[in-house]
């Protein structure tokens, strides 16, 4: 049987924005699964917990994790409240988890405030952000090119894929960490990127 593997999206998108990856995936031999949160509407704690209920009526025997950006935080949040998931690995795409520089400069922009307004507590704020509560295996694929929300700051202090920088990809608790010459948003777009997934989710490392 294939195994299966569910797509987690950022803040502001939705599903239409995985399915390049997903259909990559399929390639690879997996069965692809998506679910929709609300990421300007709802909090972390509650779209993780609409992502438990999506994946109690799925009703798999396994289930492998890919979240891409604030999506991979969520995932965090979602092993903090629940320890009934079928077995699986975890591979996150340019997850800020240890909280969004960007995010933090414009929180207090007026168009912009209420778009993150749910989002900074507990996730982009990098404060009080749930400990990795899981012992399933877990890779991070970070990106290096430097084009994104970024440079409504004047740019990022550090290494970044434009978006996120990769010292905030960082967590010790990963089993894996691979630097890819893509930005925030061609993380989703990038065969490359689809092939280092798959690898991890069948091998538990990017080798």
């Amino acid at each position: 049987m294939k195994p299966n593997v569910l797509l987690i999206h950022g803040i502001l998108m939705n599903p239409l924005e995985m399915r390049y990856l997903g259909t990559q995936l399929e390639k690879h031999g997996f069965n692809v699964h998506y679910v929709y949160y609300q990421s300007v509407l709802k909090t972390p704690q509650q779209n993780a917990k609409v992502i438990h209920d999506k994946i109690k009526k799925m009703n798999l025997p396994d289930l492998h994790l890919v979240g891409h950006s604030l999506g991979g935080v969520v995932l965090m949040h979602l092993f903090d409240q629940t320890d009934d998931l079928p077995e699986g690995k975890v591979v996150m795409l340019g997850s800020p988890v240890n909280g969004s520089w960007v995010a933090q400069k414009v929180q207090d922009w007026p168009v912009i405030s209420p778009l993150l307004a749910k989002s900074m507590p507990s996730a982009l704020s990098g404060v009080d952000v749930p400990e990795w509560n899981t012992d399933r295996d877990w890779g991070m694929i970070a990106g290096t090119k430097n084009q994104g929300l970024g440079f409504l700051t004047g740019g990022l202090p550090g290494e970044s894929d434009g978006t996120v920088l990769v010292e905030e990809t960082h967590h010790p608790k990963q089993k894996a960490h691979i630097l890819v010459d893509k930005s925030h948003t061609a993380l989703l777009f990038s065969k490359e990127v689809a092939e280092l997934t798959s690898h991890f989710l069948k091998h538990a490392d990017f080798k």
